[in-house]
C-alpha cells in the first residue's frame, strides 16, 4: 500500500480491497474474513456500539456543519461517522470529520477524575493509541480511495493537547459549525475545555455525545457536564440499547 497514492475521482475497489487484505494479514488474519463472514465475528456488543453511533448520525444528518470528535483513539467512530457521512450525505462537500487526540493516551488526572483505576486503563499514559497511529492513517488512507470525491478530503486529524489544540482550532477556523459533537476524552479537564469552545459552534438541533457520562470509573467527564451547564444543565437522552454513549443532548 502507497500511502502517497492520490485517491481519484471515483472508488478503487480492487486498491481497497487489497490494502486491507494487507493491514488484516499484518494482524495474521487471513484474507477469508471478506468472503462474506464478517458479521459473524461481530459480537452483539460491537453491533451495538455501531447502531448507537448510526442512530446519534441519523439525528443530525440534516443539519449544515461537521462531526467534531475529541478523543480518537484508533478511530473506530471517527471512521464510522465519515462512511455515514459519505452514504448519506455524498454530494455535500462543505462537511467533514475533525477528530483532536494526542494520541499519546491520559497525560495526567486531576482531581475531579478520581484516582487511578488500572482495571479501566485510567492512569498516566492510558489508553494510548500511539502504536496504532500509522495504521490509522493506513485506513483512512483506503477510505479516501472508496468514495467519491477521494481528492477532496473528508477526514481531518488535529494532533496535539486538547487544551492547546482546540481554541487554536476555533481561532483559526471562524466560520466552524458543528451537527454533532462527540466528546470521548474520558476526564475533566479536556472535556470542559470542548464544552467551552465547541458547544457554542453546535447548530440548534446539533448533537452532543457524552460517551463516559455517568460512568463512576471516569467521573471527570459527569463534572466536567455539571460544571459547564450548572444550572442551564439540558435534558440528558440515552440509547437504552449499549452503554456508550453514557448519554447525549440535543441542543435547543
Amino acid at each position: 500500500m502507497d500511502l502517497s497514492q492520490p485517491p481519484a475521482r471515483q472508488p478503487n475497489d480492487a486498491y481497497v480491497q487489497q490494502g486491507l487484505q494487507q493491514l488484516l494479514a499484518a494482524r495474521g488474519v487471513g484474507p477469508q474474513l471478506f468472503d462474506g463472514t464478517l458479521a459473524n465475528y461481530l459480537r452483539r456488543i460491537h453491533v451495538a456500539k455501531m447502531l448507537a453511533l448510526w442512530e446519534a448520525f441519523r439525528l443530525v444528518q440534516d443539519l449544515p456543519g461537521s462531526v467534531v470528535e475529541l478523543g480518537v483513539f484508533k478511530g473506530q467512530s471517527l471512521l464510522l461517522f465519515a462512511k455515514f457521512m459519505e452514504l448519506v450525505n455524498p454530494n455535500d462537500r462543505s462537511c467533514s470529520v475533525i477528530g483532536f487526540d494526542n494520541f499519546r493516551g491520559f497525560t495526567q488526572l486531576r482531581e475531579e477524575d478520581g484516582g487511578q483505576d488500572l482495571r479501566v486503563d485510567k492512569r498516566a499514559g492510558g489508553w494510548s493509541s500511539q502504536g496504532f497511529y500509522d495504521e490509522l492513517k493506513a485506513h483512512i488512507h483506503l477510505f479516501d480511495h472508496d468514495r467519491l470525491a477521494g481528492h477532496k478530503p473528508r477526514i481531518k486529524l488535529v494532533e496535539g493537547d486538547i487544551m492547546d489544540s482546540v481554541p487554536r482550532y476555533v481561532a483559526d477556523h471562524p466560520g466552524t459549525c458543528i451537527r454533532m459533537l462527540n466528546l470521548d476524552c474520558d476526564l475533566y479537564e479536556p472535556t470542559l475545555v470542548g464544552l467551552q469552545h465547541l458547544y457554542p459552534l453546535v447548530v440548534p438541533g446539533g448533537v452532543i455525545l457524552l460517551d463516559e457520562f455517568a460512568f463512576n470509573e471516569f467521573p471527570g467527564e459527569t463534572r466536567a457536564v455539571r460544571d459547564y451547564f450548572g444550572e442551564r444543565m439540558p435534558r440528558i437522552r440515552k440509547f437504552p440499547f449499549y452503554s456508550n454513549p453514557g448519554g447525549y443532548i440535543i441542543k435547543e
